[in-house]
C-alpha cells in the first residue's frame, strides 16, 4: 500500500469514526432530552395529583364536619318521643364528599408517573384506594336511603334516626380515616 492509499484509508476511518461518534452523541443527547421531558411530565402529573388531593381533602373535611354536627344532634339528650324533622338535615341525611380521581386516572393511564419514585406512587395509590372504598359506601348507602324515601318519605328516615345515626357515624369514621391518610401521605406541607 502506498502512503497516499494509507492516508486515504486513515482519513476515511477517521471520518467514519467521527460520524459514528456524532451519531452516538446525538442519540445520547436525544435520550437525555427525552428523559428530562419525561421527568418534567411526571413532576407535572404529581403536582396535579397533589392539587386534586388537596381539593378532595377539603371536601371530605366539610362532609365530616356536617356528619359530626348531625351526630351531636341525633345522639344528644332529647325529650321522650322526640323525632328529628327533615329540616334538621339541611344538606341531606348524608352529605358525602365528592372526591375526584381525574388527575390520578389520567396520570396512570398515560404513563405519566413512569419517572416518579415507586414509593411516592404507592403512597398516592393508598389515598385513591381509600377514596374508592368511601365512594362504594356512598353508593350503597345512597341506594338504601333512596329506597326508604320512596317507601315512607323523609319522615320515615328521620323517624328511624337511631339507625340513621349509625350510618352517619360510619361516614364520619371513614372521613376521619381519609383525612388522616391525606395528612400522613401528603405531609403537612403538601396539604393545607
Amino acid at each position: 500500500m502506498t502512503s497516499t492509499t494509507k492516508d486515504a484509508v486513515r482519513s476515511a476511518l477517521l471520518e467514519a469514526g467521527f460520524v459514528v461518534l456524532g451519531v452516538i452523541l446525538a442519540l445520547a443527547a436525544n435520550e437525555w432530552r427525552q428523559d428530562l421531558a419525561d421527568k418534567e411530565h411526571s413532576r407535572q402529573a404529581v403536582a396535579s395529583i397533589q392539587e386534586e388531593v388537596r381539593a378532595n381533602r377539603a371536601a371530605v373535611e366539610v362532609s365530616m364536619e356536617y356528619h359530626s354536627e348531625l351526630l351531636k344532634m341525633l345522639q344528644g339528650e332529647h325529650e321522650e318521643g322526640w323525632v328529628p324533622d327533615a329540616r334538621d338535615f339541611p344538606r341531606g341525611f348524608i352529605f358525602p364528599a365528592r372526591v375526584s380521581r381525574t388527575a390520578w386516572s389520567t396520570a396512570s393511564e398515560t404513563g405519566a408517573l413512569s419517572k416518579t419514585e415507586f414509593s411516592v406512587v404507592m403512597k398516592m395509590s393508598r389515598i385513591y384506594a381509600l377514596q374508592d372504598r368511601y365512594e362504594a359506601q356512598v353508593l350503597t348507602v345512597g341506594q338504601i336511603i333512596y329506597a326508604e324515601l320512596f317507601k315512607g318519605g323523609t319522615q320515615a328516615i328521620a323517624g328511624n334516626y337511631r339507625n340513621l345515626a349509625s350510618i352517619i357515624s360510619t361516614f364520619a369514621y371513614r372521613e376521619k380515616e381519609l383525612l388522616a391518610e391525606y395528612d400522613e401521605t401528603m405531609g403537612p406541607s403538601d396539604v393545607p
